[in-house]
């Protein structure tokens, strides 16, 4: 219910009439508001959560990831500003009662209308994790049921006080839909949303969540360790309801994989977020006209291989290339520095509610509970016996991925054929000075990109295959594509930060599945993910990072359609990562200067001395032979070519001066990044050093902050 204005009320917020007072909480005043063309929008204008500097300044960088959130299931961000120093989000208003509201008012739902809710807030929570958004307060009072189906609002705005939350002083969140994780200290990532999706679904049929409410550390003693009251839910909504209330992140699945289990069949990637917000709305809306919006071309991060390829500020990872694997300090040396965790954005919109009982009383939209310091001594005891419980899970193997009842299709194989020795198209990455030169005729292209320009954020974007638009894919994430364009494949950066195990997040393109794969124990650190020439396998090189300097100790195949992984131990691994060989090998530039051939149990086939270093792209087949590619040992500025079998001499080219091999694109082309003044070139040559073709170029200044990474369509 509206309420009239107060003295000090703004009369108006960026051209918007306010109306009225929607709500008011401990992060600020949500208004009803007027656009000039009479459309009804909420206004919040934040207030006490956020009056530091350095907030002000986190929201104004991470409110721009909530309005790349698509409008499935969601309250569209529309516009973001200050008034009088103090910042507001006017969103979409969405005209309907909270789902608190109704709970509270006639009890809970059942059947149809529990069913289209699910489907319909996991479409918003998938909509807003493609964003690279996390939403850290989804609960009862935060959905909104409108006559078109629920929204879900008020995501992401919790990240601007992520400083408070890691001081100990505030927990971020509404404490009875808050993961166990948030209470061990860590941060909130896409599983703590599962986690709060989950509890809202059992909140929503039995009208309590799974773990009660009441006196703060009981029921945090409850999450972290006691077994949820789930009532009387049932079928396949019940079995995901159990797997996103598991108490490790990991074992809970992705938004999208949640999704497509309560579909119930396969649905294309481009239709995924479509088929869910119109699964959501009810029979007698007159609504049906499905939603259409841009499909996102996927999840996943760092370098992609056979014939993937990544131009870094140092130049191009070419076909097949991987990342040169980390520095002493364990972090890449090539591409972007990396720390920290990913980055969630910020997004309000829509009416807010109080919730049904008094365990969300913090106000609307975000939750935000004080700690008292008493409390924090028994918070550490349960953090404690979290940890205990993490190191008897790290013990075990992964689990076993759920049985699926329908069958993987078969991803696309990649485009065959040489590439076009002239161009014939010109494309502006968008917000940079970077020009790509494109032949349709190409069976290689730019496939994704990563922009590091902006202090503090690390944005990429991938390239729908149909359309051959970029879209933006996550922050803080470096998506790999699979020649052919299957699968995409992402180790998020906040890997590094980690002190348990490492993930590696998967999206299959053509059945739509998100899902993240735990990997290797730390200290272990995965790097350089590379695909097989066939995209059907994912190799990636693993590190020791407790070791100074870091030494690689193995490598991990992934099969991706099986999601399942073999990790392979080698000795005297050098610090260089591993690449594809033919069949069912590995190449790798040992700590004592030699070139290894391996089998995928790491064990050694052939050894060749005196080759030097291993460059990006593995072994390739070309009109010289199948060759294995490296600097040559004793003349500098050349490439030498050796026999993939045999280790002898095939020739060698000299490359321009600063110029870098990146791996072959066909037969008779490989790809180089060369220096041109000011501007840096990815070229096409020819096995005599000539220039056949420019790729790409850009000021050195942009190319040293965006990376490209170049796939077999």
């Amino acid at each position: 219910m509206m309420k009239p204005l107060l003295a000090g009320d703004p009369p108006q917020v960026n051209g918007h009439r306010v109306l009225g007072r929607l709500g008011e909480g401990g992060q600020g005043v949500v208004y009803l508001g007027e656009a000039p063309g009479g459309r009804r929008v909420a206004i919040k204008v934040l207030g006490a959560g956020l009056d530091d500097p350095e907030a002000r300044v986190r929201f104004r960088q991470e409110i721009e990831f909530a309005r790349r959130v698509k409008a499935f299931c969601t309250a569209q961000v529309l516009a973001t500003g200050e008034i009088g120093g103090t910042p507001y989000v006017v969103s979409e208003f969405v005209d309907g009662p909270s789902l608190a509201q109704v709970i509270r008012e006639r009890g809970g739902l059942r059947g149809a209308e529990l069913r289209r809710l699910a489907i319909g807030t996991l479409t918003a929570l998938a909509a807003i994790h493609r964003a690279g958004v996390v939403h850290r307060d989804f609960k009862p009072g935060n959905v909104l049921l409108s006559r078109d189906g629920p929204r879900v609002i008020d995501f992401g705005i919790s990240r601007a006080l992520e400083q408070s939350e890691l001081a100990g002083e505030f927990l971020v969140g509404t404490p009875p839909y808050m993961a166990p994780e948030q209470f061990a200290g860590q941060q909130a990532g896409p599983a703590a949303d599962l986690f709060a999706w989950a509890s809202t679904m059992v909140c929503a049929a039995t009208g309590s969540p799974p773990f009660g409410t009441g006196d703060l550390p009981a029921l945090i003693n409850r999450i972290m360790h006691g077994e949820p009251r789930i009532g009387d839910l049932d079928g396949e909504l019940r079995e995901l309801v159990v797997r996103c209330l598991a108490k490790e992140p990991a074992a809970r699945p992705a938004a999208t994989e949640a999704l497509l289990t309560l579909l119930g069949h396969p649905v294309p990637e481009q239709r995924l977020l479509a088929e869910g917000q119109q699964s959501a709305v009810p029979p007698d809306t007159g609504r049906r006209s499905p939603a259409t919006g841009p499909s996102r071309a996927a999840a996943g991060a760092s370098r992609s291989g056979p014939p993937a390829s990544g131009v870094s500020g140092n130049g191009l990872s070419a076909p097949g290339a991987s990342h040169p694997g980390p520095s002493a300090s364990g972090v890449p040396d090539s591409g972007p520095s990396v720390s920290g965790v990913p980055d969630s954005g910020p997004s309000v919109s829509g009416v807010p509610d109080p919730g049904p009982s008094a365990s969300e009383a913090a106000g609307p939209g975000l939750g935000v509970a004080r700690l008292p310091r008493r409390w924090l001594l028994g918070a550490g005891a349960l953090v404690v016996a979290a940890i205990v419980t993490v190191v008897v899970l790290i013990a075990r193997p992964a689990p076993a991925p759920a049985p699926r009842s329908v069958p993987t299709p078969t991803p696309p194989a990649p485009r065959p054929g040489p590439m076009a020795l002239t161009s014939t198209s010109e494309l502006k990455i968008p917000d940079t000075k970077i020009t790509l030169y494109e032949n349709p005729a190409d069976p290689v292209w730019v496939s994704s990109y990563y922009d590091t320009r902006l202090d503090g954020q690390r944005l990429s974007y991938v390239r729908d295959p149909a359309t051959g638009a970029f879209a933006f894919f996550a922050n803080m994430q470096e998506p790999i594509v699979s020649p052919g364009g299957g699968y995409v494949v992402s180790l998020p950066v906040a890997r590094i930060a980690r002190t348990d195990f490492e993930t590696i997040v998967l999206h299959d393109r053509v059945t739509g599945r998100d899902g993240e794969i735990r990997t290797v124990d730390k200290p272990a650190t995965l790097f350089s993910p590379t695909w097989a020439k066939d995209g059907r396998r994912l190799l990636v090189s693993v590190f020791d990072t407790s070791r100074k300097p870091v030494p690689a100790v193995g490598f991990m195949v992934l099969d991706p359609a099986a999601r399942s992984f073999t990790v392979s131990k080698v000795e005297d691994g050098g610090n260089g990562t591993y690449e594809w060989g033919t069949g069912d090998t590995v190449l790798h530039s040992a700590a004592d200067g030699v070139v290894r051939v391996l089998d995928l149990r790491g064990g050694r086939v052939r050894t060749f001395p005196g080759l030097g270093e291993l460059l990006p792209g593995g072994a390739a087949r070309t009109s010289l032979g199948t060759v294995i590619t490296t600097t040559c040992p004793k003349k500098s500025e050349y490439v030498c070519f050796w026999d993939e079998a045999t280790g002898g001499a095939k020739g060698d080219v000299r490359l321009p001066e600063g110029a870098r091999f990146r791996g072959w694109f066909d037969e008779k082309h490989f790809m180089a990044t060369v220096p041109d003044g000011k501007d840096i070139k990815v070229v096409m040559m020819d096995t005599g050093g000539r220039s056949v073709r420019v790729l790409a170029e850009g000021p050195a200044t942009e190319m040293d902050g965006v990376v490209l990474w170049f796939t077999r369509r």
